[in-house]
């Protein structure tokens, strides 16, 4: 594979060259959900290949895919293990069911839009040697190579009125090893798989958005905590778009149900639903006298939002 990063090469000693042999060792299972992803699959096997410790086992779950990504990972890949669904599981089945299959005493939910950068055994001795932690996720970098946020706080009533609030900008960290966060990111989550087995891994009620910050919450909940190491870095290519942010206030709406109770639920449920009310008619009125595309398309995912709210109570 081109490695995106100049300075960041595999460590020869400990980066398998052939694909990863899980009889070498069952420290390791990296989990992959695949949908269609043909333009990103196999660079994110490569770097696998480069940069996960020996004896790690790669298991492939595809949620129905067209496009022959999956055949051609099959191919490509000998030692990816793969176990197709005849529908679209979504992000959290779809780990779920590859979690079934999974062998190692950690496990790595990984994006297939994703490169590791530099070898991730020190990350996995890490939590190895911290036994009150049960999670965590290293830098993220976006594309153009700019650190994004991967980690956040808890949502409440004015986290979701503002949902920025709800991220923690790498800015706001320092030079140590190792910080506590709230939640990591669901493209890249180490854990514990005694502790993912513990907690049934993810809630298949989200179907997309918000089930990383459900199980963070639960980590925590379980009496462990959730860390941030940002001197590791690994890049993801994924963006957020406007048209999946009726996914991201369902993803949202069902935390709210699921962890919240009393005032605070009736106040973030009516955040939620003003809020989309409120953006769907700045934006269409912004969008009317300044004729922007783009404030159209934000008031149509804003109505389409609330649509979505309103049908999930019904």
């Amino acid at each position: 594979m081109t490695n995106p990063f100049p300075g960041t090469q595999p460590n020869d000693s400990t980066a398998p060259q052939t694909g990863p042999n899980l009889t070498e060792s069952k420290r390791l299972s990296i989990l992959l959900v695949n949908y269609n992803g043909m333009s990103h699959l196999a660079p994110c096997l490569d770097s696998i290949r480069c940069f996960a410790p020996p004896g790690t086992q790669v298991v492939l779950e595809d949620n129905a895919s067209t496009d022959g990504s999956v055949e051609s990972a099959e191919n490509e890949y000998p030692w990816l293990q793969v176990i197709r669904s005849n529908r679209n599981l979504g992000f959290a089945g779809g780990n779920n069911l590859a979690g079934k299959r999974a062998e190692g005493r950690f496990i790595l939910l990984l994006n297939t839009d994703t490169l590791l950068l530099q070898p991730i055994a020190p990350v996995v001795e890490w939590l190895e040697s911290h036994s009150t932690y049960g999670a965590l996720t290293i830098n993220m970098i976006d594309g153009d190579h700019v650190p994004r946020a991967c980690t956040g706080r808890f949502p409440s009533a004015v986290r979701l009125a503002l949902l920025r609030l709800m991220l923690v900008s790498p800015r706001e960290y320092g030079s140590e090893m190792a910080y506590d966060v709230d939640w990591v990111q669901g493209s890249f989550v180490l854990m514990r798989a005694d502790l993912w087995r513990a907690l049934n891994g993810l809630d298949e009620t989200y179907f997309m958005y918000a089930e990383d910050v459900d199980l963070c919450k639960r980590v925590w909940g379980a009496g462990f905590k959730c860390a941030y190491l940002p001197k590791w870095q690994y890049l993801h290519w994924g963006g957020f778009t406007h048209s999946r942010f009726p996914d991201q206030v369902l993803g949202l709406a069902t935390y709210v149900e699921h962890h919240m109770a009393g005032l605070e639920r009736v106040a973030c449920r009516a955040v939620l639903f003003g809020g989309c009310l409120i953006r769907a008619s700045a934006y269409g009125i912004i969008g009317f006298l300044c004729r922007r595309k783009i404030d159209r398309i934000k008031a149509i995912a804003s109505w389409r939002a609330f649509e979505a709210l309103v049908d999930c109570r019904t």
